[in-house]
């Protein structure tokens, strides 16, 4: 359904996206909370990612490595809410130059006409954080993830 929207406003240290998937609320919901279904979309280009842990529970960790060659990034945080409706979560990136530039992001799914809207606002600690992580190839890499997604949703309807 094209590329995500990424927002970031100067001088906030928050990211919005948006992007809308060709699919009801609850297969993207199962699609971004179950170990097996994460694994087969949420890859950078030219990765292959382990899902080392995901426990989508208030209270529960996930940890996902991509892997190329003899570049290993991870990423990782903990759920605070799990729902259809909305997950808040830390995120949390090894590739960022120094450890600790962590981000708390609330996805929010709205269905409308069988469609769902994802729209995530990522609060980092300060804009440069915030800049630093833009400046990482997020969007590009989301954007990659985002595609697969919504061919895997396609494929499983």
């Amino acid at each position: 359904m094209g590329k995500a929207k990424v927002t970031a406003n100067p001088g906030e240290s928050v990211v919005y996206i948006e992007r809308v998937f060709d699919a009801p609320r609850d297969k993207v919901f199962a699609a971004m909370t179950q170990k097996e279904k994460v694994a087969k979309w949420w890859v950078g280009p030219g990765y292959d990612v382990t899902v080392e842990e995901l426990d989508a529970r208030e209270g529960g960790r996930w940890r996902y490595v991509q892997d190329k060659g003899d570049q290993k990034i991870a990423f990782f945080g903990v759920f605070h809410e799990v729902s259809p409706e909305r997950t808040i979560q830390t995120f949390e990136f090894d590739g960022m130059p120094e450890r600790g530039h962590v981000s708390m992001d609330k996805a929010e799914l709205i269905e409308e006409d069988g469609k769902t809207k994802l729209f995530i606002t990522s609060t980092y600690f300060s804009v440069a954080d915030r800049d630093g992580m833009l400046a990482s190839g997020m969007e590009e890499g989301m954007n990659h993830t985002y595609d697969t997604l919504e061919q895997l949703l396609k494929d499983e309807a």
